[in-house]
């Protein structure tokens, strides 16, 4: 799917549900997050502005995320860990 973001210059927001729940418990920060992004095998889209990131580090990991155009700014709200490839 061709992303409405540029990964390189788009803002990376991350709520603290995310950041305390998911991405202390996968050891990522900020940067890694951003490579994850930047490598995912499926992203689709699943409302007016929200997306799903799917990706394979140490197993299958789905990112949640909102992109806001006019901001210009992709906040990570939720994740989860085990999600199946298609």
């Amino acid at each position: 799917m061709q992303v409405p973001w540029n990964i390189e210059t788009v803002e990376i927001i991350i709520t603290k549900h995310f950041a305390l729940g998911w991405m202390r418990k996968w050891g990522w920060d900020v940067a890694f997050l951003r490579e994850m992004i930047r490598s995912a095998y499926k992203i689709e889209k699943i409302g007016k502005q929200k997306f799903e990131i799917c990706v394979n580090k140490s197993g299958y990991k789905k990112i949640i995320t909102v992109y806001y155009n006019t901001e210009n700014k992709l906040v990570c709200i939720t994740g989860s860990a085990g999600a199946k490839r298609l």
